[in-house]
Parts: structure tokens; sequence; C-alpha cells
């Protein structure tokens, strides 16, 4: 058999058909996509992956896993099963960084928009002690819980949002459409109006008049979208969602809602991390992150930061009877005592996440009466604005014949 000729790279010594097959292999990676594959791409990004999709992806490579199939092989599977475009990419992903040689938990970095820092910090305990399989099922059954949560009190926000929502269209089309004609018809009858007939024709007159070309209703419409996108952008710094979660805390009610929740996502974020190993403080910092409340984050930092130097957490909540109330102090107190910090959070998640359910549904039922009254109201002097002129008119109209 005749001997290969040798090529010298470097320190490196390689055979010629090794280089061939080298240079076959650069020119696989950088072949251009086609039309298909870029079509995917974008679709990919497009799309939202959903928490049901999360909940079920952690759920079935744990199940996998458990039966003994190897991560990369698990996740190639996921990802010809996976409907939505955006989880199926990074899926594919994942299976490809880890064959590259990085860990698991190295490969999720790389979406911090999917992968929070709990669920790597948790991936990354799992790996360490050969428990990925469950760690895997404590993060699906956490994200499960956390998303009903915050579901629910979606849930009973939109009835309201909708309402009001109407109620601001149908107002928009009677000042801008109905009331120009009717002051037409009363300017013709003649005779004084009521004050509340003339604050309605000011308005009126107002929203349909022009500014620069465009009437004075388009103005206000792109007006109140402009501060709404101000608003996001400002409650997304450090300072806005401070100020923000701060100034929730005082609104009667949902105050009360905003800190039951807080402290549900502390204790469920908590419980699921010191069950999967994680340590204490870096449990604390990275719960901190994930609790959706700046103030609750900077409390819970700082709870980290005394534990660094040797104080307990019940020791530092203790006097912070405003975040963290004296039931939740004591049964912290209990855990620390008898190393059962994980059964005892979770407890008190379950606690308040209960908490929450109940005060969503006296939220429901508290604010469709008020919106009733409310939309009631704003129709009533709307009619009798309106009809008060015309039924004057035709009694006049009467009188005189």
């Amino acid at each position: 058999m005749p001997e290969q000729a040798t090529i010298h790279i470097g320190a490196e010594e390689i055979t010629a058909s090794q280089a061939v097959k080298s240079v076959k292999q650069d020119a696989v990676r950088v072949k251009p996509k086609g039309l298909t594959d870029q079509l995917n791409d974008l679709l990919a990004k497009l799309s939202a992956v959903k928490t049901s999709d999360k909940v079920s992806f952690f759920r079935l490579l744990a199940t996998m896993i458990n039966a003994g199939i190897s991560i990369v092989k698990a996740l190639n599977i996921l990802t010809d099963q996976t409907e939505n475009p955006a989880m199926k990419k990074i899926t594919m992903d994942l299976a490809h960084d880890i064959e590259s040689g990085k860990s698991f938990s190295e490969a999720m970095k790389s979406y911090p928009k999917v992968f929070t820092d709990s669920h790597i910090g948790m991936v990354e305990s799992g790996e360490a002690s050969g428990r990925l399989n469950q760690t895997l099922l404590q993060i699906a059954e956490e994200t499960e819980k956390s998303a009903a949560l915050i579901s629910k009190i979606k849930g009973a926000m939109i009835y309201p949002i909708v309402v009001i929502f109407i109620m601001l269209g149908a107002g928009f089309a009677v000042m801008t459409f109905v009331m120009p004609k009717i002051k037409e018809m009363f300017e013709s009858l003649g005779g004084e109006l009521p004050a509340s007939t003339m604050a309605l024709i000011n308005v009126s007159d107002f929203m349909v008049g022009t500014t620069i070309g465009l009437p004075n209703a388009l103005w206000m419409i792109l007006g109140l979208v402009g501060l709404y996108f101000i608003f996001s952008m400002w409650k997304k710094t450090k300072t806005g969602a401070y100020l923000w979660a701060t100034a929730v805390f005082h609104i009667p009610v949902f105050g009360k809602l905003s800190r039951k929740v807080a402290l549900a996502r502390f204790c469920r974020g908590l419980s699921t991390m010191i069950a999967s190993g994680i340590s204490i403080i870096k449990a604390l910092n990275i719960t901190a992150t994930s609790v959706g409340n700046a103030v609750y984050e900077k409390r819970i930092l700082q709870i980290a930061d005394d534990v660094k130097q040797g104080i307990t957490m019940a020791e530092n909540m203790k006097d912070d009877k405003k975040h963290f109330p004296s039931m939740v102090v004591g049964m912290i107190g209990v855990a620390e005592q008898t190393a059962q910090i994980d059964e005892i959070t979770e407890k008190l998640a379950d606690f308040y996440e209960e908490e929450v359910n109940d005060m969503v549904k006296g939220l429901s039922a508290l604010l469709e009466p008020i919106i009733i009254v409310v939309l009631g109201g704003a129709v009533a002097f709307l009619v009798i604005s309106v009809m008060m002129p015309i039924l004057s008119v035709s009694d006049l109209a009467a009188d005189m014949s």
C-alpha cells in the first residue's frame, strides 16, 4: 500500500486524505443557505416561544434522559417532534453545541430570552450532581406554576381592559362623528343649550379640528401611543422599574396583590433551586433577578449579601414586615434551623399562590360592578346632554303650535 503524503500545519502533521476531508467539511459548513433554510430561519426569529413549549421541552427531555437516552439524541428527537419553529431551531442548535463540546448549561446561555438564569443555574447544578433528569422535571413544574400564577392575574384584567377600550372607542366615535351632526341640528333650532351639552360640543369641536394638517383626534391617539412607549421604556430601566414597583405597592388592593405575587415567586424559586442542590447564596442571587419585582429584587440581593457575612435570612427579614410578613420570617427561621429550606419555602409558595388565586377571584368580582357603574354613568351623561336640548326644543315647538 503506497505511503500517504503528510502535510505539516504548525506543530500538527496530517495525511493528505485527512486534509482533503477537512476541506470538504469546511466547504459544507460555508455552503450558503438555500431559500427554504432562510425562510425557516426568518420564521424561527418571528415566532415566540410560549411557556407551554418550554414546559413540554423540559418535561420530555427529562423523561428521555431518565430512560437512558443521551442528551444529544433526546434533543434531536425533540427537534423532529417540536412544531414551534423557534423552539425547533433552539433544540437543534443546543444539540449541535453539545456535540461541539459545550455542556448543556453552557449551550442554554446562548438563549437568555428563553432560558432564565434560574433555569441555567439549576441545569448546571443537575449536571454536577448527576441528577439532571430530576432537575429538568423540577424546572418544568416551577415554570408551569409560575406561568399559571401570572396567567390568573392577566385573565382577571382582560375583562376590565376590554370594556375600557370599548368605552373609549365608542366615546371617540360619538365625539368625532355623531356630535358634529347634532351640533348642526342644535344651531338650526336655536335656543340656549345646557352646560353639559356645550361641554360635549366644545370637546367635539377640538377633536374634529386640525393642527398642522392633521385632525386633533389623530394627534391625541399618537400622543397616547407615544406616552405608552415612553412609559414602557422608562419602566424597563433600573430606576423606573423600582419606582413603578414602589408606586404599585401604594395602590389599594393591587399593592397587596403585588406583594403576595412577589412572595410566591420568591418562595417557589428558592425552594426549587435549593432542592436542585444550588447553594443558598447563589439561589438567592438568581431568585432576585427572576422574582419580577424591582423592590423585592433589591431586598433579596441584600439578604444574599448578609448571608455571605454569616447573618441568617430570618434575622435580615425580621425588621422588614412591610415586605416579609411575620409568618414568612418565622417559617424561614425554622427552615434554617432544621435545614429544610426547600420543603418549608415550598409550603410558603403554595400558601401565597392560593392567596393570590383568592385575591384574583375577589378582584374580578369587585371590578365588574365598578365598571358597570362607571359605564352606566358615562352613557347616562351622554344621553342626558344630547336629549335634553332636543326635548326642550320639541316642547317649545308644541307650545308654539
